[in-house]
């Protein structure tokens, strides 16, 4: 049975979205591009280019939304502007997927979510680990109690962050820096894979001479009192990635390293991924929701919980002490 055709359309034309969402469009081979917008037509020039046919352009989002009709809108543009981009498309009417964080506050992520659960449209935030096989499998081996109760989660993340430069260092449009930005899918993958809550975050950070935050560390406890330690590094020489949990009856530690998985251990042993899983992004599962009418939908609210540590940790470091994570 053919699959249903769809039309989206695109806020923001920067690199992200020429080169990952895109290509996840065209895989699908069902969604059409109804419209593109950005205030640099340039990078919207390039992004036709990448696509391969002429799209209608937009210098302005919200008149892309009242000229355009389209199933569903793909946001991704910097931090600052996600909530007022996905809180009047959620208005509208239509599904949304946004480029991870999901918004800088914790507030704005609640609000999003409740608007989204009432306006019964699905909200993706575009964390792609959630949709490697290797994390799945993680989270439901955590949720089986192949680990037994989590007693402590060790995470860090290492990148060239600073080579990404941009807008993703002025604070006012990042809201945060490396932390904030490529942590975000650290901590995202801890709290998915866990489902653990964050209670109590101790952070500091150290901006490397810029106006955001470059390296960090923090020890957080959660609300069943397991710890964890997380780190971010944003000038180091390339990627490299771990999440280390620890549990009563067993541990679990995934590798990434240049953004592929290259290992995962259960109990010091390689663990095989069941066949049933399979590899897919946060693009497709967006359309596939559209398509069946959200009847396998899962609710973003982990990214809540990401928010709000978020927030906590930095919080905590102009604080210079321990904060409670706000609710």
């Amino acid at each position: 049975m053919p699959k249903k055709r769809l039309s989206v359309v695109l806020i923001g034309a920067g690199g992200n979205m020429r080169n990952a969402h895109v290509a996840r469009i065209a895989a699908d081979g069902a969604v059409a591009i109804a419209g593109v917008a950005d205030p640099v037509e340039s990078q919207a020039r390039l992004l036709m280019e990448r696509a391969g046919h002429e799209i209608p352009y937009f210098r302005n989002w919200r008149t892309m939304l009242k000229d355009v009709d389209a199933d569903g809108v793909l946001i991704s543009t910097p931090h600052r502007e996600h909530y007022p981009q996905a809180k009047t498309c959620l208005e509208s009417g239509r599904h949304v997927l946004v480029e991870k964080p999901l918004v800088i506050q914790p507030s704005h992520a609640k609000r999003l979510l409740a608007l989204a659960s009432a306006r019964g449209l699905a909200l993706v935030v575009a964390y792609q680990r959630h949709w490697m096989p290797h994390f799945a499998f993680a989270r439901e081996l955590v949720q089986r109690g192949a680990l037994g109760e989590i007693r402590g989660v060790v995470a860090y993340v290492t990148q060239n962050w600073l080579g990404v430069g941009g807008w993703r260092l002025d604070p006012d449009l990042a809201g945060g820096g490396m932390f904030m930005d490529t942590g975000s899918h650290l901590v995202a993958a801890m709290l998915w894979v866990t489902d653990l809550r964050p209670d109590v975050v101790g952070a500091s950070f150290d901006h490397a001479g810029r106006a955001v935050d470059v390296n960090g560390g923090m020890v957080v406890r959660f609300a069943n009192d397991a710890v964890g330690t997380l780190t971010s590094t944003g000038n180091a020489s390339r990627h490299d990635e771990r999440l280390a949990i620890s549990g009563s009856e067993g541990s679990l530690v995934l590798h990434l390293h240049q953004w592929r998985v290259r290992s995962m251990l259960l109990n010091d042993e390689p663990v095989e991924i069941p066949k049933r899983i399979k590899p897919s992004t946060p693009d497709a599962a967006l359309f596939r929701w559209i398509r069946n009418g959200l009847a396998d939908y899962e609710s973003q609210a982990f990214a809540l919980q990401v928010a709000r540590l978020t927030e906590a940790a930095y919080r905590s470091a102009d604080e210079n002490r321990p904060v409670k994570v706000r609710r």
